[in-house]
């Protein structure tokens, strides 16, 4: 058997063009989103997403994640918003746990202002997400929480300050005291 080019049916090596493969692999990317919806501060990565969805179809691509995922998230954002769901891509991250600038914005949410936190939107977002379908929503409705792995950077604390080495004479190789002056040179 030839190893299948580009993008593929599994069951036989078929080539499938890939609009199609999208097109199969949406709804099942839309379905996998409620899914981890349904857990409050669950999150999926763009791999994660990337092979379930070609796990499930049998449709598989030899692409980079990277190069399509973008198209998968943009028309499972425009599902979502044309059924009136909340913005289920926001549960979808890269695998460092952040957004990344080109998080898609709703055709309906006014433009961002520049320095806008992407992560803190997103928290927000994926918020109205659990609200919505999370089964261990907290009675209190929840609260916007970044991914463990954004938090962790952003509360990591700063390296310590390493003190300068302590002087040292150059006779005896002795630490100087405060005074500067080597005890054993003051007594020779």
């Amino acid at each position: 058997m030839t190893i299948p080019r580009g993008t593929y049916r599994v069951s036989d090596g078929s080539p499938v063009e890939i609009q199609d493969a999208l097109n199969i692999w949406v709804p099942l990317a839309h379905e996998r989103l409620l899914g981890v919806a349904e857990q409050y501060h669950a999150v999926t990565t763009h791999n994660e997403l990337a092979a379930r969805v070609q796990g499930v179809s049998g449709i598989r691509t030899r692409m980079a994640v990277a190069k399509w995922i973008g198209w998968l998230l943009g028309e499972v954002s425009k599902r979502a918003e044309a059924a009136g769901e909340p913005p289920l891509t926001s549960l979808c991250v890269h695998h460092d746990g952040t957004m990344g600038k080109l998080y898609p914005q709703s055709q309906k949410e006014p433009a961002r202002a520049p320095g806008t936190d992407i992560e803190m939107v997103a928290a927000e977002h994926r918020l109205l997400c659990y609200q919505r379908y999370a089964v261990d929503l907290p009675a209190d409705g929840g609260t916007p929480a970044l991914t463990a792995q954004v938090l962790a950077r952003r509360t990591r604390k700063p390296p310590k300050r390493e003190e300068p080495a302590p002087e040292r004479c150059p006779i005896h190789f002795t630490t100087l005291p405060a005074s500067g002056q080597c005890d054993y040179c003051e007594m020779a």
